[in-house]
């Protein structure tokens, strides 16, 4: 999985973020822990959208399941700023 960095979104504004995997056998599904209150993601797409309520920094923690079985794991901070 693909580290996406860390991002940035702002309170109850529309917000995408792009999770992606490389390898591995299709078809891919994706999930992700730590999401703030008005995030989803996409386990077909692995996008992660919505508008986020809160603020403060919070650690996501993303992972890809191919259809093997094989899992791959990536973490990364999401910062939910009011302005």
């Amino acid at each position: 999985m693909a580290d996406p960095g860390p991002q940035t979104c702002k309170f109850n504004q529309s917000c995408t973020i792009q999770l992606s995997a490389t390898g591995g056998r299709p078809p891919v599904r994706y999930a992700a822990t730590g999401l703030p209150w008005g995030l989803t993601v996409d386990a077909g797409s692995g996008r992660i959208s919505g508008k986020p309520w809160g603020s403060g920094t919070v650690r996501i923690t993303a992972t890809a399941t191919d259809s093997t079985g094989t899992t791959v794991t990536a973490g990364f901070p999401l910062t939910v700023n009011w302005f």
